[in-house]
């Protein structure tokens, strides 16, 4: 078990921090490029840095598949779940999506976990979450209405935060870690799972944090959302996922609610934050002007630098992700 541990951790780890700048140069040579919007003289950086993630992270859990057969049907559903995200955010990086479409698109990544819940119902079981305090639950209804956003749910809100350098791979490496040592307590073997995303996002973070060498691109966000999902419903952890991924659910619905349903960030006529002249960020004072996170800290706390926005983002993604943690020590066994 140390050993898988340490193959399914270090090797991803290794892969991305070699990987990535490759990835970088050559979106950088495809003239794959998007400006850096919050830094002065807006820097154009290589995008879909995602590309990284996927290749550090999916070949691992695949090779989990193959040295363990007690994993493979588990690990099958999500790296087949975690592809179509990828798939998804890689066509946006390309040829923008719109935001209906691209959550639409997104929800096809349940159909992997629906069907190895169908066909292998003893290695894949749905609608049982556990919860601090309360155990294992067994829901009907609701779960399967609900069913559809288990991993497009995370996918989209963490998408949704990727705004600024080193917040996404950051926050949603904290989320991957609670969920992984919370997942060592309840199931080991299946804390598996979750690792090579852990390593794959410790090998890719000091390329993104700021001042940010590669930008992660839809393929790199929806990805990482749909694998903390996917992996937190395979591994009956949805309850403690929601908890570490607080800010980014926070941030999404205050977003979602505020320009009445889904859309592109890029396609946003007006945008919650402003870029002053000295390059710090205030919040918008339109009162048409979508609604969020970034947008009330820099309300309560702006103007600010980029680099002061994205730390107080990672903190509060790094405590609701130590939330997770603590909360799985009340989870009965």
């Amino acid at each position: 078990m140390i050993l898988e541990c340490a193959f399914a951790l270090l090797a991803p780890a290794a892969v991305a921090y070699l990987l990535t700048p490759r990835v970088a140069r050559l979106m950088r040579s495809l003239n794959h490029v998007r400006p850096d919007v919050h830094k002065p003289g807006r820097p154009m950086v290589p995008y879909s840095g995602g590309v990284a993630i996927y290749a550090s992270s999916v070949p691992f859990l695949i090779a989990l598949a193959l040295l363990d057969s007690a994993l493979a049907v588990r690990a099958y559903a999500l790296a087949a779940a975690v592809s179509i995200a990828f798939a998804v955010g890689l066509v946006d990086d390309f040829k923008v999506l719109s935001g209906r479409a691209k959550t639409l698109l997104s929800l096809l990544t349940v159909l992997p976990l629906l069907a190895a819940h169908v066909a292998q119902p003893a290695h894949v079981q749905l609608g049982r979450p556990l919860v601090p305090l309360l155990g294992r639950l067994r829901l009907t209804v609701v779960y399967w209405i609900l069913l559809p956003l288990v991993a497009a749910g995370p996918a989209n809100v963490v998408n949704m935060l990727d705004v600024f350098n080193g917040v996404m791979p950051a926050t949603s490496l904290a989320a991957a870690s609670a969920l992984a040592v919370s997942a060592l307590l309840i199931d080991p073997r299946g804390a598996l799972l979750l690792l090579p995303l852990v390593g794959a996002l410790a090998g890719y973070l000091p390329y993104n944090r700021w001042p940010a060498r590669v930008l992660n691109g839809d393929s790199g966000s929806l990805m990482v959302g749909a694998y903390i999902g996917a992996a937190a419903a395979l591994l009956h952890l949805e309850f403690l996922a929601a908890v570490a991924l607080i800010p980014h659910i926070l941030n999404g619905a205050l977003v979602i609610t505020s320009v009445r349903g889904f859309k592109e960030h890029r396609q946003m006529r007006e945008r919650p934050v402003v870029v002053r002249e000295d390059y710090k960020l205030a919040p918008s004072t339109s009162p048409t002007a979508p609604v969020s996170l970034v947008r009330l800290i820099l309300a309560v706390d702006g103007p600010l630098e980029e680099r002061q926005v994205a730390l107080r983002l990672i903190a509060l993604g790094v405590f609701s992700s130590a939330l997770a943690a603590l909360s799985a020590l009340l989870i009965p066994r």
